[in-house]
Order: C-alpha cells, then sequence, then structure tokens
C-alpha cells in the first residue's frame, strides 16, 4: 500500500505493482484503498481477535463444567452404592424384625393356650 504524492489526491492511500513503473505512471494493477475501508478492517480485525478470545475463553469454561460433570456423575455412582448398600441392610433388619415379632406372637398363643 503506497500513499499518493499528486496534487489531485494528496494522502489517498492505494495498491499498485511495484514492478512496473514508468515515469510517474503505474501500470499492471493500481487501485484506490480508501481509508474508511482500511479502518472497518481493522475493525474486524478486532473483533475477530475478540471473537477468538471468548472461544477460547468459552471452550476453558466447557472444559471445566465438563470435568465437573464428570465429577458429580463419579459422586452420583458412589453415593448410588451407599444407597443401594443401605437398602439392603434395612431389608435384612426389616426381615429380622418380622421373624422376631412373628416368634413372639407365637410365644404368646402358647402362653394363652397354656394357661
Amino acid at each position: 500500500m503506497k500513499t499518493s504524492g499528486t496534487a489531485k489526491n494528496p494522502g489517498r492511500l492505494f495498491h499498485a505493482c511495484p514492478q512496473r513503473k514508468e515515469g510517474d505512471n503505474w501500470y499492471h494493477t493500481f487501485k484506490w484503498t480508501d481509508t474508511c475501508m482500511v479502518e472497518e478492517l481493522e475493525d474486524l480485525i478486532d473483533k475477530v481477535d475478540n471473537i477468538e478470545e471468548s472461544s477460547t475463553t468459552l471452550q476453558k469454561s466447557f472444559n471445566v463444567c465438563e470435568s465437573v460433570i464428570d465429577t458429580l456423575t463419579m459422586e452420583t455412582r458412589l453415593c448410588e452404592a451407599v444407597v443401594a448398600k443401605e437398602v439392603g441392610d434395612l431389608k435384612m433388619q426389616l426381615r429380622s424384625l418380622k421373624n422376631l415379632v412373628g416368634f413372639g406372637f407365637v410365644m404368646w398363643l402358647v402362653y394363652v393356650s397354656l394357661f
């Protein structure tokens, strides 16, 4: 990118091929670059940089969330195992209590029938 030094377009930016210059005339390729276009491109570059930073931040947050989910899944499975063991123990205690109540009832019937 070059800057015009002509009286008609002083300081105006342009693109030209540096290989084909004859006198003060540029040949091969030549195109004016508007300042506002350059500013828009700079703004777009900033926006893309911000999006890339946001993407990186979101990826890190996503990884943290996945880790937390994995930890909570493991804790849930552990709790399920503990609950299953407790339920088994309580069922055994309930059977024992039923047997004890049944035995007590039979003993009461025997006592009542004898006296």
